[in-house]
């Protein structure tokens, strides 16, 4: 894939992952505005929310799709990364997604750590209505688990990662880019569906066949 095209459909993903609370942080200002003066605390909790959600999904889009830090990452680090950015998520309409990392090694290398956090951002995608994100590490390669209803990678995201087309849009990209960070640990990215749900972990294979339907765009 053109390395210039991949990095187009990041930036979009970026963008479009952005939006709302950008957005709501701006319809927000505008209320401050017309209000002239007579802001009330909902008003101000809106606003500051919008922009801490903001904040928490930049920092974790750096981290996630930026230079791998060449330094060791604490795991305690990466967990707030994850929890705050899965924060945001949670609206009036959607209960969010839950983290569940218990017993995670004091640190991880900056690749590992950057393959990490985005299994986990695909592992988000496979959630659209919410649920619940497990992480483990097997020999020191992290396992993503993704439990909700639907468990399961949309189209384009599965046939990335099956090999049998290159992306076309934003979460296309996101899978492409998983898949290649694997493939640079000595692995490819095994995606699977299991009783505990859609499993994402680093293999030689990818089993088309268990990848899991494909799923609305969340």
């Amino acid at each position: 894939m053109d390395p210039l095209q991949l990095a187009e459909l990041l930036c979009a993903r970026v963008c479009h992952d952005l939006s709302g609370p950008v957005g709501a942080a701006a319809a927000g200002a505008e209320l401050f505005e017309d209000m002239a003066g007579a802001v009330d605390d909902e008003t101000v909790s809106l606003v500051a929310e919008a922009a801490a959600g903001a904040a928490s999904r930049l920092k974790f889009f750096r981290s996630a799709l930026g230079p791998a830090a060449s330094a060791p990452q604490g795991s305690a680090g990466l967990r707030d990364l994850m929890v705050n950015y899965l924060g945001t998520l949670a609206s009036s309409s959607s209960p969010g997604i839950q983290l569940d990392w218990t017993a995670p090694p004091p640190n991880l290398d900056g690749e590992t750590a950057r393959l990490l956090l985005n299994l986990v951002l695909l592992a988000k995608d496979a959630l659209p209505r919410g649920g619940r994100i497990t992480v483990t590490l097997d020999q020191g390669r992290p396992r993503v688990v993704a439990y909700g209803e639907p468990a399961s990678l949309n189209d384009e995201a599965r046939a990335v990662l099956t090999g049998k087309c290159p992306p076309s849009g934003p979460k296309g990209a996101q899978a492409f880019f998983v898949r290649t960070l694997a493939e640079r640990l000595g692995g490819g990215l095994v995606a699977s569906l299991t009783p505990e749900g859609l499993a994402l972990s680093i293999g030689t294979t990818v089993p088309p066949s268990e990848v899991g339907s494909g799923s609305p765009d969340g």
